[in-house]
């Protein structure tokens, strides 16, 4: 057994000189600074040779074990089935890694939606219309209760749509931080929303964004922000709730 060592380890000291140009092979390949144009740039520096790196030691442990319980059998063939094997154990290796963390990300999800779903109706949206008119408005006011404490703001943005559903933005909000309110929870109040007017034409699709930061200031874990449109296509995507968009009262009721 003595006479086969020599020959495994001039093979490993050969892999082991190959992992060099495998190195330059990666910064070459993987450089972070190569990225350009539209395409989403992914942080894989240093991905082939850690790789090549982890495969190796795992060559090297199985056929070390092939050598002493197999003595018999040559260097190549060691050497050959024991990279085979080690190569299929590495790609089922980020195989069944690229699963769990799939599945951890999903759970996770999962969880934070079922957290999410008792705060769905925390902001309700009781009804809204323009000043002085829908015609020429200067600005929305909005009714609203809340059933959780915080800091309120709100936003608008109105858009008149044509048949092939192409859009252009009539008007927007002009709000400022100083206009946001501290509310208690079960308040019901009206808040006014100034607007900007974007081009002289009647908006058809309004959307109403209402807040409740939980934070004297800043954003923080626990805010809710709610889209109130005229359909919406889900009731919570993760980040934003949505609500239907009821039709504007006449001014003043």
């Amino acid at each position: 057994m003595q006479s086969v060592w020599p020959k495994h380890l001039i093979i490993y000291l050969l892999l082991g000189l190959l992992a060099v140009p495998i190195y330059f092979i990666d910064v070459a390949f993987t450089d972070r600074g190569k990225g350009s144009g539209n395409w989403i740039t992914l942080d894989l520096q240093g991905f082939i040779f850690w790789a090549y790196v982890t495969l190796l030691a795992v060559h090297i442990a199985f056929s070390s074990i092939a050598v002493v319980l197999f003595p018999r059998l040559g260097a190549l063939p060691i050497q050959c089935a024991s990279l085979l094997l080690s190569l299929i154990l590495l790609v089922g290796g980020f195989v069944i890694s690229a699963a769990l963390h799939d599945r951890a990300v999903s759970n996770q999800y999962r969880t934070l939606m079922d957290s999410r779903r008792s705060r769905i109706n925390v902001i309700d949206l009781k009804k809204w219309w323009y000043l002085p008119d829908e015609i020429a408005p200067t600005e929305i006011r909005v009714s609203v209760v809340v059933h959780d404490s915080g800091r309120f703001a709100g936003n608008v943005r109105g858009e008149q749509t044509d048949g092939s559903g192409s859009s252009t933005t009539v008007f927007e909000s002009i709000n400022q931080p100083q206009s946001q309110r501290q509310v208690g929870s079960g308040e019901a109040f009206t808040y006014g929303l100034p607007l900007k007017i974007l081009h002289a034409a009647q908006a058809n699709d309004v959307h109403i964004t209402l807040y409740l930061f939980k934070a004297a200031s800043g954003p923080s874990t626990g805010d809710i922000a709610k889209v109130f449109m005229n359909s919406p296509k889900q009731p919570d995507d993760g980040e934003y709730f949505y609500g239907v968009l009821p039709p504007p009262s006449p001014p003043g009721k």
